[in-house]
């Protein structure tokens, strides 16, 4: 068990985030939740890769993006009440194997060379249902092993770690999926994802546990008492709304990746593979940043700048025409992603009672369900008007989005 105190000797100059690697039960979470990203990031780069050169449609490999994020919308206040009413570690244990058994059956695909992209979405659709509780589980898991007082330092730390690993990911599943196709892709992933299981298996913490003990309601009525009271709070509301436009118009980018590329830039699979390592990247410098400013700037003027950035680099994004330019761009872009993502989780948590921390990270995980349109939107405006064109309409509506935020009163007073 923890309680809280723990790196409270840190050395004097280091960021207060960095106490949370003193307690062991931190550093169990953050192997294996880097295990298991590392396979969701394989994944993911060769999923959208394998729908493109099967099918030679833009909208279908768009589509296998909005088929990850899709069940969220539907599932995410109830992922967020599992994460609230069971153990922690267990629910980890058994989201993650669901999830390692799916990406073997992608790996099976990889390797059968399928000439339908049909089978693929249906498996990553189920494999984003066993992903729903997920993120509210770790999110909470994190509040439970260090605290309240310490969580958002430790959320953007183990965040940038997240961003480390999938920056290895993204350069070494690109050239692999160049080497040798989808089908060994499919199988590494599977395999760290597996692994990430078995650590999770070894995890215990004894204040999640007990968090559980007295949930008298249904799973259901946890998820409505979840809801009703995180949406008493009108600074959730905002952050939640918030959260669904970036989602769909601004983080959709990912969905145009294979076609921008292959059609616009030009180049292979091991190209999109250096993209998104410039991608994650900024995702681990924009995560390290944020350990130095979480706690001394003002976190909704943060969130205002953040979202306006990254409006604008997707509109640079959208005129570059040029590799290196692009891939330049492409760090800006994973920066300002990976922070408005961090920012998001510790504004929700720190602004809901400690009982319902899960559950208001699954009501984030259905505000990015919505994302699922995004993809569908900007993925048939790409077959209509280019990769180029839907890329510039995202960063178009997310900038228009991010002036209404930086007006927002509620966030201001953050």
């Amino acid at each position: 068990m923890t309680d809280g105190t723990t790196g409270s000797t840190a050395h004097r100059g280091r960021p207060r985030a960095w106490d949370a690697m003193g307690d062991a039960a931190f550093r169990r979470l953050c192997v294996a939740s880097y295990l298991d990203s590392f396979g969701t990031w394989a994944e993911r780069l060769a999923v959208g890769w394998f729908v493109l050169d099967t099918t030679g449609s833009v909208f279908l490999a768009a589509l296998s993006f909005a088929a990850r994020s899709a069940p969220n919308m539907f599932l995410g206040p109830l992922g967020g009440a599992v994460a609230d009413r069971f153990p922690r570690p267990r629910v980890l244990l058994l989201s993650t194997g669901a999830k390692s058994v799916l990406t073997y059956v992608l790996a099976m695909f990889g390797f059968m060379q399928l000439d339908s992209a049909w089978p693929v979405l249906l498996v990553v659709a189920l494999s984003s249902v066993a992903r729903t509780s997920e993120q509210a589980t770790i999110q909470g898991l994190i509040g439970d092993i260090v605290g309240p007082a310490r969580a958002a330092g430790a959320i953007s730390l183990h965040a940038s770690g997240v961003r480390i690993v999938a920056l290895v990911a993204s350069a070494g599943s690109g050239f692999l999926l160049s080497a040798a196709g989808p089908g060994p892709v499919f199988l590494m992933a599977a395999s760290t994802a597996a692994l990430a299981a078995l650590v999770y298996a070894t995890l215990h913490v004894a204040r999640a546990a007990r968090a559980h003990s007295h949930a008298r309601l249904s799973l259901w009525g946890d998820a409505i008492e979840g809801l009703r009271i995180a949406l008493q709070i009108p600074v959730v509301l905002t952050l939640l709304l918030l959260a669904v436009a970036i989602e769909v118009f601004a983080f959709s980018y990912q969905s145009l990746m294979p076609a921008l590329a292959d059609r616009v830039l030009r180049v292979d699979a091991a190209g999109l593979g250096w993209l998104t390592f410039g991608a994650s990247l900024g995702g681990v410098l924009g995560m390290l940043a944020l350990t130095q400013l979480v706690d001394v700037v003002r976190r909704g003027l943060l969130m205002a700048v953040v979202t306006t950035a990254f409006a604008v680099s997707l509109l640079a994004l959208a005129v570059s025409d040029r590799f290196f330019v692009s891939l330049g761009l492409m760090v800006v872009i994973g920066s300002m992603a990976a922070m408005f993502d961090a920012l998001q989780w510790a504004l929700l948590q720190a602004s809901v009672p400690d009982e319902v921390r899960g559950r208001v990270i699954g009501l984030w995980t259905t505000a990015i369900g919505f994302g699922w349109l995004g993809p569908v939107v900007l993925g048939a405006t790409a077959e209509v008007f280019g990769t180029r064109s839907a890329i510039a309409a995202g960063g178009a509506v997310a900038l228009i989005v991010a002036g209404i935020a930086a007006a927002s009163p509620r966030l201001r007073r953050l």
